[in-house]
């Protein structure tokens, strides 16, 4: 692993959904808005990147991509609730 992650939905989730500007309290609302708004190609993708991101167990290359693409400084626990909590309400 070259210290770079390419997982364009994800990043797309953190840009656009879940951006500077939302809460925590609003991610399960944003999730449903992302289920409801994008097709299931994309559904399948982020499931398939934070499925790769779990199982990379690198936590401070994820926290990187977060903080460059989610403007969010997050620590090894708060990510892992974060695309757990996706994972589990993407339908």
């Amino acid at each position: 692993m070259n210290g770079e992650l390419n997982f364009e939905t994800f990043k797309y989730f953190l840009e656009c959904y879940f951006n500077v500007s939302a809460n925590y309290d609003e991610l399960d609302r944003l999730i449903n808005e992302f289920n409801s708004s994008e097709n299931q190609k994309y559904r399948q993708q982020i499931r398939f990147e934070l499925e790769q991101i779990l199982q990379l167990d690198n936590w401070n290359v994820v926290q990187k991509f977060v903080k460059s693409y989610g403007m969010r400084n997050m620590n090894e626990e708060k990510l892992k609730w974060l695309i757990l909590r996706i994972l589990n309400n993407l339908k």
